[in-house]
């Protein structure tokens, strides 16, 4: 995964040796569970808000988040699998 700065913000560029995990921080609420993507020298943790009132709110973008990952996923694979017809 690498890193680079451009006029919208970070951009992050999945490698072949990026992972994604779920961490734990600790016991008990104050230490809640956090998402890392990792790879190369670049690390993002996804940390769910302090408020604990907040974490369905949370939970909502994290499913968004997946489903808008299968979508992603499902589009590289149709595209990458349109290649072979390809001629160049």
């Amino acid at each position: 995964m690498t890193a680079t700065w451009d006029g919208l913000g970070l951009r992050w560029t999945v490698g072949a040796g990026t992972e994604v995990t779920v961490e734990e921080t600790g016991t008990g609420a104050s230490c809640p569970p956090v998402l890392v993507l990792a790879g190369g020298l670049c690390v993002v943790t996804l940390m769910p808000p302090e408020d604990q009132t907040a974490w369905t709110g949370c939970a909502a973008f994290l499913r968004r988040l997946r489903d808008h990952a299968d979508e992603l996923a499902a589009l590289l694979e149709a595209r990458a699998g349109g290649r072979d017809g390809e001629q160049g």
